[in-house]
């Protein structure tokens, strides 16, 4: 039997080359922002390795890297076998030619007892083939301290509103503090987050066809500005400008930020670190926007495995995935990451203690089954995985935010790209 071989990458100086590796099976996972999980499906790549006789190399890539070093990689000519991303960029990929359809794996996991959340599926097709799995959903809440609401004798927020006042009243009191932790440089987190608050206001980015971009309307435009306003009056501070994927959880994490948004890995910290800071959080829906159109605008998404066109092994590559996707087996893997990934088997969520009772995830299952995917009001596209890819929505808030123009401005500049790049698709 061949001897395993095995990378736990996990900082931007150590994950090199760009081009896979020389082992009979190289895998790129993204990382989990838990070390414990990412060492479990390492050790897992371990076992499958040994079960098929192979050498199997397991990458750990930090998900604001993984977009660049898959493009050299391709480039080169050289991607791994088997790779994550989250989950609309399985459109991208598809549509360039580079991915192998896996619907034989997806009617493996849909004949699991309760199927899978469905809500998911519709990012990974391409072409009516599913080129990606969706290996969890991605819930993303507003994280709220309760104790520094309680001094300035406020509830947590129900509208964007609120939110503002209470990011107002909490930075008088504590002059220090980030009062709204919102991510707003280049990374996956920003672009996400951005929509979230436009959706929230009643903006959509295509129509419900998915044909026309429908960016440049009133209330993007106002969302826009709701951002810019909390900008200059230091409610969001200049240094999110900044922030990594991991910026606003560490700002979290160490007490530094009143609100963010973010998946759930910070409440899993909490529950190992820090049991004081966890007793004064509070998960909440995306608070709502105004007006008629105004909603709680919850984006859902997934990490999601794709398998390269060229692997040399692709019967290989689909024994992981149907390795990694075993009930039994998967279950270990959710439980370890510890409430950041909500399983893609909803009737998990029924089953493992971590969901069913703890009253924090009380609303993932519908959050889940009702979010919103990229790409609203349309479905999601290879043109809308580009323009994320493409950060068109955070460049436009740069240039309000740092360049000084007008939300109008920005807005409509946004739209122009989108259009532009469309066009190019």
């Amino acid at each position: 039997m061949k001897k395993l071989a095995m990378s736990l990458l996990v900082s931007a100086a150590t994950l090199l080359p760009f081009t896979a590796q020389a082992a009979d099976l190289t895998i790129w996972g993204l990382q989990a922002f838990n070390q414990q999980a990412d060492d479990l499906i390492t050790e897992m790549a371990v076992e499958f390795g040994k079960e098929r006789g192979i050498d199997v190399e397991y990458v750990v890539v930090p998900g604001n890297a993984m977009t660049e070093r898959l493009a050299a990689a391709l480039q080169a000519g050289a991607p791994p076998d088997v790779f994550m991303q989250v989950g609309p960029q399985a459109q991208y990929y598809a549509k360039l030619g580079v991915t192998l359809p896996l619907d034989d794996i997806l009617a493996t996991m849909r004949a699991v007892p309760g199927g899978i959340y469905e809500s998911t599926v519709s990012q990974v097709m391409y072409d009516g083939k599913a080129h990606a799995l969706p290996l969890e959903v991605d819930i993303v809440p507003m994280f709220a301290r309760t104790d520094l609401l309680k001094e300035v004798g406020m509830d947590v927020p129900k509208t964007l509103a609120d939110l503002r006042t209470a990011s107002q009243a909490i930075l008088k009191a504590n002059p220090g503090i980030t009062a709204f932790g919102m991510t707003l440089s280049s990374a996956n987190d920003a672009e996400s987050f951005a929509r979230m608050i436009v959706l929230s206001y009643g903006g959509e980015m295509f129509d419900k066809e998915g044909k026309t971009i429908t960016w440049n309307s009133p209330e993007t435009v106002a969302a826009y500005q709701y951002i810019a306003d909390m900008f200059a009056e230091g409610t969001i501070p200049r240094s999110t400008l900044t922030w990594d994927d991991a910026g606003n959880n560490t700002a979290y994490q160490t007490g530094r930020t009143a609100f963010t948004i973010n998946p759930p890995s910070i409440y899993q910290w909490m529950t190992q670190n820090d049991e004081e800071l966890l007793a004064n959080t509070a998960m909440i829906a995306i608070p709502a926007g105004p007006g008629e159109k105004g909603r709680s605008a919850n984006l859902i998404s997934s990490f999601s495995w794709l398998v390269s066109k060229d692997t040399k092994r692709p019967d290989d590559a689909k024994a992981w995935l149907n390795h990694f996707f075993e009930p039994k087996r998967y279950e270990q893997i959710i439980a370890t990451v510890g409430g950041r990934w909500l399983p893609i088997y909803p009737e998990l969520t029924k089953t493992m203690p971590l969901f069913k009772d703890t009253p924090a995830f009380a609303n993932f299952d519908e959050m889940a089954r009702n979010g919103l995917v990229d790409g609203h009001a349309g479905p999601p596209s290879a043109t809308a995985a580009a323009i994320f890819n493409a950060k068109i929505v955070t460049q436009s808030l740069q240039r309000m935010l740092v360049d000084g123009e007008s939300a109008e401005k920005a807005v409509a500049w946004a739209q122009a790209e989108m259009e532009r790049l469309a066009a190019a698709q």
